[in-house]
């Protein structure tokens, strides 16, 4: 197991040199404060938007936070996505939604695995990540706070089995670390992306693109629209 993530990663992951240009779009559900309508406290919208230059493809209204999964499909269907690459977190990581994407929409994914799926947290969390050097690396400060990065990525072969997401061609390891707390914490995530395809620095990006998209896109609702000041 140690050879084949080990010695046979590094090499498929390092020889990755320029990566295909690709769009690149994120999933997303929002709580609209003060917009309460008959018994719904308040109204929740899931989002199609664009990485970078913020832009909201496609939305929809859904009942409750807990039915997102649902309206993955209904979301995405209308969006010509042959080619891109989507991201969502663990919310959407379900098995029909992920296998529907590739082999209706001709698309790719990057699915970030947090502990409310504790299984395949635990999955990615036990791979034997010190066997890998770190490939990439980058430093931000915002907020008053200076957050430096790091991220490893492996090639998923039949050898390692029990990843259990349809066309998993990639797992991946991001270490964030705060300076000013010593905080740190590991992030994973999961793509059908093959090394050819995208590069540490490209699989990098567009995790902490989808985390911008979150940040970035309530923002502009919140404060330049004032969404949650609404009635």
């Amino acid at each position: 197991m140690e050879e084949v993530f080990g010695k046979r990663n590094r090499t498929a992951v390092e020889s990755a040199g320029t990566s295909e240009s690709r769009r690149v779009i994120a999933v997303d559900g929002k709580a609209l404060k003060g917009s309460a309508r008959g018994d719904t406290a308040r109204r929740h919208l899931l989002s199609a938007v664009t990485h970078g230059r913020v832009a909201t493809l496609a939305q929809v209204e859904v009942d409750a936070k807990t039915n997102e999964t649902r309206h993955f499909k209904p979301l995405l269907a209308p969006l010509d996505l042959a080619g891109g690459t989507v991201t969502f977190d663990a919310l959407h990581s379900v098995k029909a939604n992920i296998s529907w994407l590739v082999e209706t929409k001709k698309a790719y994914y990057i699915a970030v695995i947090k502990t409310n799926q504790p299984i395949a947290h635990s999955q990615f969390a036990a791979l034997p990540w010190r066997d890998n050097a770190v490939q990439h690396t980058r430093s931000e400060t915002g907020h008053r706070r200076r957050e430096s990065r790091s991220i490893k990525a492996c090639a998923i072969a039949d050898e390692l089995g029990g990843i259990a997401f349809p066309y998993a061609r990639m797992a991946i390891r991001v270490h964030r670390r705060r300076k000013e707390t010593g905080r740190r914490e590991s992030v994973y995530a999961v793509t059908s992306l093959d090394a050819h395809q995208a590069g540490p620095a490209d699989l990098a990006a567009a995790i902490r693109g989808h985390w911008g998209v979150e940040n970035s896109s309530h923002h502009i609702r919140d404060v330049t629209f004032t969404e949650d000041a609404s009635n």
